[in-house]
C-alpha cells in the first residue's frame, strides 16, 4: 500500500510543480474575474449618479417625499425647477443629466416628458419613477407609502414546500452546488492530458520493465489515478479559495447578490459526496483508455465524450424544472456520469431525498472501484505491446492471470 502512495505522490509532484500547471491553475479564476469585472463595468456605465431635475406642472410634488433606494444604490438628487427654460439652462450647463416634465394633465393622462442631451442613467429613470410613485401616495402614512414604493417581494416555493427561491432569481448559495458540478466537469477536460499520459509515457520510454519488477499493476494505476485526482482537487480548492475571496470583496463593494450567500452545507456536502467518486470513475476510465492506445494524441479525442456525458442533463432541463421528482430526473440522478449535474439541477427546484443521494454516491463509488480494476487490467495486458493497440473486446474477454 505504501508503494501506491509513493506513486500518487510522484505523479502529483510531477505535474503540480510545472510552470504550465500554475498558469492553468490561475487561468480559470482570472478569466472568470475578468468577465465579471467587464460585466460590472458595463453595468456601471449604464448608471449615472449625477443630479436630475423636474418641472411639476400638475402639483404632484407640492411637498416632495424622497423615494427609498434599494440595496447599495446611491440616491440621485432631484432638483425642482419653476420653468422648463430654467431646467434646460441647467441641462445645457451640465448641472443635471436630464429633467422630467410632469404635464398639467398628468392625473388624467399619466404623461411625463423626459428631456436630455444624451440617454440618462437607468438608475435615474428608475429612481424618478419611484419618486413619482411615493408622492402619489402622499395621502397615506409614510410607512404605507414607502412599503408600496418598495414593490413586491415574491418568493417561489416548490410544490412540496421544501425549496424556495426569491422572485429575483436563485441566490448564490442555491447555485453553488451547480457551480461545483460544472467545475468538476471542467477539471475533467483540463486534466484529460494528464490522465491519458499517465501510462503512455512509461510505455513509450520502455520503463515498464523496471516498474513491473517492483510494483503491481493495480498499485501503479491506483497511485497514478489518486495522484491526478489530487491534482484536480488542488485546482478545485484553489478556485474555491479565490471564489470566497471574490465573494468577500463583492460584499464589501455592496453588490447585492453577494451580500448574503446563505450556503446550504448539506447540499454542498451531498454534491461533493457524488462528485469525488464520479471524478475518480471518469479518471480511471480515461487512464484505461490511455493504457489501450499507442500514443497520447490518439486518446485525447475521447475526453470530449466524457464531458458530453456529464452535460447530458442540460438537454432534459425542462422536465427537471417542471417535475424534478419524475422517473427521468431520478433515473439520471443514479446513473454514472449524469448523476452529478442532475442532482445539482434538481436541488435548485426541490430537496432531493437523502436516500437518492446515498444510492447515487454508492453507485459512483462501486463504478469507480470497477474502473480502477479495469484500468489496472488494461495496463497489465497492454504494457508489453509497444506500438500495438489493445482492443476493448480483447480486454473484456481475456481472463486475468
Amino acid at each position: 500500500m505504501s508503494r501506491l502512495w509513493l506513486v500518487a505522490l510522484y505523479e502529483y509532484k510531477r505535474h503540480v510543480f510545472k510552470r504550465s500547471f500554475i498558469l492553468a491553475l490561475l487561468s480559470v479564476p482570472l478569466m472568470i474575474s475578468l468577465n465579471v469585472g467587464i460585466g460590472l463595468l458595463m453595468e456601471s456605465l449604464k448608471n449615472n449618479n449625477a443630479p436630475a431635475g423636474y418641472v411639476d406642472r400638475a402639483g404632484l410634488f407640492a411637498g416632495p417625499i424622497p423615494a427609498p433606494v434599494a440595496g447599495s444604490n446611491k440616491p440621485i438628487e432631484f432638483i425642482p425647477f419653476q420653468t422648463e427654460d430654467d431646467a434646460r439652462a441647467a441641462l445645457e450647463a451640465k448641472d443635471i443629466q436630464a429633467y422630467y416634465v410632469v404635464t398639467a394633465g398628468y392625473f388624467e393622462t399619466n404623461r411625463i416628458d423626459m428631456v436630455s442631451l444624451k440617454e440618462p442613467g437607468k438608475n435615474a429613470t428608475r429612481q424618478f419613477y419611484d419618486f413619482v410613485q411615493i408622492n402619489l401616495l402622499a395621502g397615506q402614512s409614510p410607512e404605507i407609502a414607502h412599503r408600496a414604493a418598495a414593490g413586491t417581494d415574491v418568493i417561489v416555493r416548490s410544490l412540496d414546500g421544501r425549496r424556495q427561491v426569491p422572485g429575483g432569481g436563485p441566490t448564490f448559495g442555491l447555485i453553488m452546488p451547480l457551480l461545483i458540478s460544472v467545475a468538476f466537469a471542467i477539471l475533467l477536460i483540463m486534466n484529460s492530458g494528464y490522465l491519458m499520459q499517465a501510462v503512455v509515457d512509461e510505455k513509450e520510454n520502455r520503463t515498464i520493465e523496471v516498474l513491473v519488477t517492483s510494483i503491481s499493476s493495480m498499485q501503479l494505476i491506483g497511485g497514478k489515478v489518486l495522484g491526478i485526482v489530487a491534482i484536480g482537487l488542488t485546482q478545485l480548492v484553489t478556485w474555491i479559495a479565490v471564489c470566497v475571496l471574490g465573494i468577500i470583496v463583492a460584499g464589501q463593494l455592496g453588490i447585492a447578490w453577494f451580500q448574503d450567500p446563505s450556503l446550504d452545507w448539506g447540499i454542498i456536502l451531498a454534491t461533493v459526496a457524488i462528485a469525488v467518486p464520479a471524478y475518480v470513475l471518469a479518471s480511471a476510465l480515461m487512464t484505461a483508455i490511455g493504457a489501450t492506445v499507442t500514443s497520447t494524441q490518439e486518446g485525447q479525442s475521447v475526453a470530449a465524450l466524457f464531458f458530453v456525458l456529464h452535460m447530458v442533463p442540460c438537454y432534459v432541463i425542462g422536465p427537471m424544472i417542471t417535475t424534478p421528482s419524475a422517473p427521468l430526473p431520478v433515473g439520471l440522478s443514479l446513473l454514472p456520469f449524469t448523476a452529478l449535474l442532475t442532482i445539482s439541477l434538481r436541488n435548485l427546484f426541490t430537496a432531493v431525498p437523502l436516500w437518492q443521494v446515498a444510492v447515487s454516491a454508492a453507485i459512483q463509488t462501486l463504478c469507480a472501484v470497477g474502473a480502477l480494476w479495469l484500468a489496472g487490467r488494461a495496463f497489465r495486458l497492454g504494457m508489453l505491446r509497444y506500438g500495438q493497440r489493445l482492443r476493448w473486446r480483447e480486454l473484456l474477454k481475456v481472463r486475468s492471470q
